[in-house]
């Protein structure tokens, strides 16, 4: 369990509260918007009003105190530069700062920012290669060229084991877990046998992944 602050209620922040809640973590969230702090007061540790471009406000957090902090206010560069800065002069740990165009990341990283998130890009990203294949349902990007996919097997590895297909060494990905009743386990012998019931968890290449994918729908 970690401490967290969160600033800024928009949708992010919000959905973002609600999830970090869910694993049971520690929240402190803050907002200017009454209604925004009443709405999810219920579901986090605590949730404060208040103006974080105020310095005596940010003092009164004790950032210095939280694992992480995050700030949800990316449609205004000057106010996120603004409480980045002033967390970092209050000894905040970790401050992660929601952005959405490349140079505005640039500006909070130079003012103190330790990492930025791109959710609506990334979001984007994740949503055009997913749908990009046909037989994916879920695709989580780690590098630019390198990510995991959720395929269901083909239907010519089933009764098939991992060793028996030699997969990696064939298409140059490996089956890393597999998914069940929404219940992931991890793939860890050779001896694994493809069934219809599952879904599998493949990284590797999307290049390779691609190619898979066009040779498995040629042969099906």
């Amino acid at each position: 369990m970690r401490s967290i602050l969160i600033i800024g209620l928009g949708r992010f922040g919000r959905h973002l509260s609600l999830r970090l809640s869910e694993l049971g973590h520690e929240l402190l969230v803050i907002d200017q918007d009454e209604r925004c702090v009443s709405e999810i007061a219920p579901f986090v540790t605590a949730a404060q009003i208040g103006d974080c471009t105020d310095e005596s406000v940010i003092k009164s957090l004790g950032a210095e105190e939280f694992d992480l902090t995050f700030v949800c206010i990316s449609n205004n560069l000057e106010t996120s530069l603004i409480i980045t800065m002033m967390l970092k002069e209050q000894g905040a740990k970790k401050v992660i700062t929601k952005v959405n165009q490349d140079l505005h990341a640039k500006f909070l990283l130079s003012g103190g920012a330790d990492a930025v998130i791109y959710p609506e890009r990334d979001m984007a990203l994740r949503t055009a290669m997913k749908y990009s294949v046909a037989s994916a349902f879920d695709y989580l990007e780690l590098s630019p060229d390198y990510g995991v996919f959720e395929i269901a097997p083909p239907k010519s590895w089933l009764g098939h084991s991992l060793g028996e297909l030699d997969v990696r060494k064939k298409y140059r990905l490996n089956v890393i877990a597999y998914k069940e009743n929404d219940v992931i386990k991890a793939v860890d012998s050779q001896s694994f046998i493809f069934t219809e019931s599952i879904h599998l968890l493949i990284a590797g290449e999307k290049k390779n992944f691609q190619q898979f994918v066009k040779k498995h729908a040629a042969s099906s």
